[in-house]
């Protein structure tokens, strides 16, 4: 009896034996699946990132949906910015699950260059604006004045010969503080000299007399420059003086140097100098300092005036000519366009001759070069 039941629990526990050796070697054949392989739905994993990846690319390899990528973030809290992954890195690859809801925080990752079609496209470019019409682009400018009035009234003039005597009415005989140089909130004496008396707050202008101005080639003269100093405010009247405060200054003011009544130059601010097609030429004959190069604000006469219907606001282009150019082998002259230098605005005007200001310069500018009139201001 003893030898049949032992014997009979001996088969029984070498059934058992063999039956979970059976299911080891089971499992032992089934096959693990690989980093390209795709998880099973629920189930756990690990990934090395490897150089090139993305957590939308790892996304669609393993779990075959690239939106999946913030299941992935998700489950390693160590990457702290999901376009940052580094080869190297582990990752726990989660089962396939519903994609959660997009967080609106969280920054998307960028897409790999094989994204898929549906992905947004950036919107094409505009088309480019139309060019501006001709006539927009070559609108003559404003006739920008030089500088202010008060400004204006110190640029030496040219005047005919006689005109600042006849327009003097006095002579400056004493400064306040008995000052040789004389300038802004100084006062004055004048000393009237004619039968014109100013009343108290009169502007006078205190007034020089520069030399004659004769044309370089013709010598005939065009005038004499007239330098202005200063203006005055008349502040009292007595008898055959006058106290006056300077209240704007030119330059240094001496005892001795005469006064005028103020005549501001009117100057077109409100209008716009359009191309001429009028022919009217000159040169420059001088300028006040006799400078032997000039440039930008720097003041010139010019021989045109009122009798060729010139006027404040015009503009003059300024020229020089070239000298042609022969070939060295056929003796040919072949000649040379003028090359411009710059641009000058009348701001006086007398019947033969004109004082204007350089507002344009490429080149430094010389007496004897020539000028042309390139716009006008229009009645």
């Amino acid at each position: 009896m003893k030898r049949r039941g032992g014997g009979t629990l001996g088969k029984l526990g070498l059934i058992v034996v063999c039956l979970v050796v059976s299911v080891a070697a089971a499992e032992a054949q089934t096959p693990a699946p690989g980093p390209g392989a795709p998880a099973p739905v629920g189930s756990e994993g690990t990934y090395v990132v490897k150089k090139g990846d993305t957590l939308w690319g790892i996304a669609k390899s393993l779990l075959n949906d690239p939106f999946l990528w913030p299941q992935i973030w998700e489950r390693n809290p160590f990457i702290t910015d999901p376009n940052r992954i580094y080869p190297g890195d582990t990752l726990a690859i989660p089962g396939r699950e519903p994609a959660p809801a997009p967080v609106a925080e969280a920054p998307k990752p960028e897409p790999p260059k094989e994204a898929p079609k549906e992905e947004a496209k950036a919107p094409a470019p505009a088309p480019p604006a139309p060019p501006p019409a001709p006539e927009t682009i070559l609108a003559p400018p404003s006739p920008v004045p030089p500088a202010s009035q008060m400004a204006i009234a110190c640029y030496p003039v040219l005047l005919e010969e006689g005109v600042m005597e006849k327009a003097s009415i006095g002579t400056i005989v004493k400064s306040g503080d008995s000052r040789l140089l004389i300038s802004q909130e100084d006062y004055v004496s004048v000393g009237l000299e004619g039968e014109q008396v100013p009343k108290v707050g009169d502007r006078l202008a205190v007034v020089r007399g520069g030399r004659r101005v004769v044309h370089p080639w013709e010598k005939n003269a065009l005038g004499r420059a007239l330098n202005t100093l200063g203006i005055l405010e008349v502040t009292e009247v007595r008898d055959r003086t006058v106290r006056a405060r300077v209240i704007y200054s030119c330059e240094a003011i001496n005892v001795g140097d005469q006064v005028a009544p103020l005549a501001l130059a009117p100057f077109p601010e409100d209008k716009v100098a359009q191309p001429t097609t009028r022919q009217v030429e000159g040169i420059v004959v001088e300028n006040p300092r006799a400078l032997q190069m000039l440039g930008l604000q720097h003041v010139v006469y010019l021989n045109v005036g009122k009798s060729q219907g010139i006027g404040p606001g015009d503009v003059f282009a300024i020229y020089r000519p070239t000298a042609p150019i022969g070939s060295r082998v056929t003796g040919q002259v072949f000649p040379i366009p003028p090359e411009r230098l710059g641009e000058a605005v009348v701001i006086r005007v007398t019947d033969s001759a004109c004082t204007a200001v350089i507002w344009a310069s490429a080149k430094e500018i010389r007496a004897g070069d020539w000028v042309v009139l390139s716009r006008q201001i229009q009645p």
